[in-house]
């Protein structure tokens, strides 16, 4: 098949574009988290309620891990490959299997209300927890909305729901907080208006689902077309519940020897949540885009290793911003009452955490791309063995151990990762994907080291390596995209 350097051009717009509005949406949703958080602990005034708080949402996001039982990532493919059966059965199908997870799931978390509370010592966790359970029914049928556009590759409208979600779920955290329900205290309240916020979300995205797609609502459910879906949603749903388990359920563990060292942790997470954007932007754009070209490997190999190394090209100084200036980042966001020492041993093993897990998710979505999906499940499972193992033994007593086992464990996936290429046969361009693009960021972090020590010359240095950085990457791309243009008129003549 002849790739010309026109055509190569054609998949880098397309996958700068997207990834770009995905990367804004993602943005917007880690900044409205962030300030959430930022007017949570200013508003309380208080470590051990902004961890209980904090414990609530932890606790819901574990919960919402389990929806959809892989329906939304068969209906993805199923979008990206044969749009009209898509339309016709598939999306009535995983609305159907979603929902029925979301009810099953939001009914569990009400059973084991009562023992959570008491795990906690929080009585009002219970009432909490309860109603909590009617915003994950919400949640699937808005999980299955947006499957169903980045199946399509409509990423403006994906990007559009997932902000409207978090905006809507930061307000009722926040209303929450601000008007409690009386002696329910602030938990139940905070449940409450989360709740009516996903409701608003569900009734929005299907109004757009009918308007765009018109799907058959109504109509029967094949139970071995649903099974079918199953087979192929299964291993990357539990893969995905593998992969992003793991730091709602370090805060959980961790907190129950201390909620303060909750409220750091998630502090951390917060911060560091700004360089997942990049890979996570990257993961939702990737799936279908692989995906689409999945009946040519060769086109596949190329698709993902360009999308690996722009990932890495954002990633590795992002990565190397927040390790060199984690307290610096961390007091002016959240005060200076929340930066310690333990604080910047947080961030900087957390930024270390995305960026191996972003080797492993990536990784994971390209496999999934070309049917794989067993692949990405495997290299997840890794990731999260040392987490199940060891940290509930450990996290009362040394929550910073448990966190340098939860970064080690994505390092580890990584290299499991990269074995899980070779194995299918499905050999990226290593250098082109993991080995260009660290040269900028070299450039930056060496002019950065020697800006520390000049004093009042240290903004000059920021500068100057910030320049570096584009200058490096652009020379890197126009040398690529030279060579690709000549190796396709060789190829043509």
């Amino acid at each position: 098949m002849k790739i010309s350097g026109e055509r190569l051009s054609d998949n880098q717009r397309f996958l700068l574009k997207n990834v770009l509005i995905i990367a804004l949406g993602l943005f917007v949703n880690q900044l409205l988290q962030t300030v959430g958080s930022i007017v949570l602990a200013r508003v309380l005034g208080d470590p051990a309620k902004f961890g209980e708080v904090n414990l609530l949402l932890q606790i819901f996001g574990m919960a919402g891990l389990f929806l959809n039982v892989g329906f939304t990532s068969a209906l993805v493919y199923a979008f990206s490959t044969e749009a009209e059966a898509a339309v016709a059965d598939k999306f009535r199908y995983a609305l159907a299997g979603s929902t029925s997870s979301g009810i099953v799931i939001g009914l569990l978390l009400a059973a084991l209300s009562p023992l959570l509370a008491h795990m906690y010592r929080l009585p009002e966790l219970a009432e909490a927890l309860a109603v909590g359970g009617i915003m994950l029914v919400f949640n699937s049928v808005v999980n299955v909305g947006v499957s169903s556009f980045s199946g399509n590759r409509e990423f403006a409208t994906q990007a559009l729901f997932m902000v409207m979600t978090t905006v809507f779920s930061t307000l009722g955290t926040v209303i929450g907080v601000v008007v409690p329900l009386g002696r329910g205290g602030v938990l139940p309240a905070v449940s409450l208006w989360m709740g009516i916020g996903a409701a608003v979300t569900a009734a929005l995205i299907c109004w757009r689902a009918q308007t765009v797609h018109r799907p058959r609502w109504i109509g029967r459910l094949s139970v071995k077309e649903m099974r079918q879906m199953l087979a192929f949603g299964v291993p990357m749903w539990a893969g995905n519940i593998a992969k992003a388990f793991q730091q709602p359920f370090l805060v959980m563990v961790i907190g129950s020897g201390s909620v303060v060292a909750v409220g750091y942790l998630t502090n951390g997470m917060r911060i560091t949540g700004f360089i997942g954007i990049v890979t996570w932007a990257f993961m939702i754009v990737t799936f279908p885009f692989v995906a689409e070209s999945s009946k040519d490997w060769l086109e596949c190999k190329r698709r993902g290793t360009l999308c690996i190394r722009y990932n890495n090209f954002l990633l590795y100084p992002m990565t190397l911003l927040i390790c060199l200036f984690p307290n610096e980042i961390n007091g002016f966001l959240f005060g200076n009452e929340y930066t310690n020492g333990d604080s910047a041993t947080y961030i900087r093993l957390l930024a270390l955490g995305v960026f191996f897990s972003s080797v492993s998710r990536l990784g994971g979505n390209i496999l999934a791309g070309i049917g794989r999906t067993k692949a990405n499940f495997w290299v997840m499972i890794a990731a999260g063995i040392g987490v199940v193992a060891v940290v509930p033994f450990i996290a009362a007593s040394n929550p910073v151990l448990a966190v340098w086992i939860y970064t080690g464990g994505w390092a580890g996936s990584a290299l499991f990762t990269i074995w899980f290429f070779y194995h299918e046969g499905f050999v990226l361009n290593w250098k082109e994907a993991y080995g260009e693009p660290l040269v900028p960021t070299l450039c930056l972090g060496a002019l950065l080291e020697i800006g520390r020590y000049t004093g009042a010359w240290f903004t000059l240095f920021v500068i100057a390596g910030v320049a570096g950085l584009v200058a490096l990457t652009l020379a890197l791309e126009s040398r690529k995209f030279a060579l690709s243009r000549i190796r396709a008129f060789r190829h043509k003549h």
